[in-house]
């Protein structure tokens, strides 16, 4: 996945709504990955970015549409 264009689908201030998007993207089939993650005390304060290949931003926007709205 290192080679590829990522760009974000869409940020979340929790470590745990996140992960919970990225795993349901990975179900569909979506690469996925977390940007700021690691946040150590300034948890909250930094949105968590979700990142996908630009050729998957379509798809996993219209997943998220579907399935996750804000």
């Amino acid at each position: 996945m290192e080679d590829m264009d990522f760009v974000a689908v869409r940020t979340c201030q929790s470590h745990e709504e996140a992960t919970i998007i990225q795993n349901a993207l990975q179900e569909e089939g979506i690469p996925c990955a977390l940007d700021n993650d690691h946040q150590g005390g300034l948890t909250g304060v930094l949105a968590i970015r979700i990142m996908v290949p630009s050729d998957k931003k379509e798809e996993a926007d219209r997943f998220l549409t579907e399935h996750h709205s804000e």
